[in-house]
């Protein structure tokens, strides 16, 4: 197929996804949902002990959204949804932190105003996962998992920028969160290898994690502590 026969072809997004062996995704998206569980009680622990939010308030706004979309709105298939049970506890306390300590993070900005755009981005967030599952016919949550992520990397960077330190991080927390996105991704480039838009946030999120875990080292380093010490 030529570069313009492709654009010429139906969207990838009304294409079912290709058939690939049972184990792949088993494997791929256990791994996620292990590992998300494990980075997720890392953060809440981190977090509660720095005083400080592990995940940036509009990531957890995000992930908050997409996990009640996909759990009850449109549900997506069995063992995912279990999954999502287990996620949505944890992420309401890291969303819990984000709205008690977050404000640290936005300089002299008032608790009114704070709370108010923390509202507001986390409405946004959640008709968008809505909206977007409808427009793309999305019901398994493949476009909004990879913008949600690539959204949540770029925040980890611009956090990592604002605090100038490493409160509440740990290259732990930075190394789980970076096997999640290179299990998931994995699965779903052997199901849509024709999806480039899909390709391209991929891509986005797995460099991003890459600049953070370097950028985390070098502050470790820059602190004089080890990156591996801190738990």
């Amino acid at each position: 197929m030529t570069l313009l026969d492709a654009f010429l072809s139906a969207p990838p997004v009304v294409t079912p996804q290709r058939a690939v062996p049972d184990a792949l995704p088993k494997v791929a998206f256990g791994i996620v949902g292990i590992c998300t569980f494990a980075v997720y009680l890392a953060a809440i622990r981190r977090g509660f002990l720095d005083k400080r939010a592990p995940l940036p308030v509009f990531a957890v706004c995000a992930n908050v959204s997409w996990e009640v979309t996909y759990a009850f709105i449109y549900p997506t298939e069995p063992m995912m949804r279990t999954i999502l049970y287990f996620w949505i506890p944890l992420n309401l306390v890291l969303l819990f932190q984000g709205v008690r300590y977050g404000r640290k993070d936005f300089g002299r900005m008032s608790a009114p105003l704070y709370g108010w755009m923390v509202a507001g981005f986390f409405l946004f967030a959640f008709t968008f996962m809505i909206a977007a599952t409808r427009e793309f016919d999305d019901r398994a949550g493949v476009y909004t998992t990879v913008f949600v992520v690539v959204l949540m990397e770029s925040l980890f960077l611009v956090t990592l920028w604002v605090r100038r330190n490493t409160e509440g991080q740990t290259m732990y927390i930075a190394l789980g969160k970076t096997v999640v996105d290179t299990s998931g991704a994995v699965a779903l480039i052997a199901w849509h290898p024709d999806r480039w838009l899909l390709h391209q946030m991929i891509a986005a999120e797995l460099i991003l994690d890459a600049v953070y875990l370097v950028a985390l080292y070098r502050t470790f380093k820059a602190e004089g502590r080890s990156p591996w010490r801190k738990i």
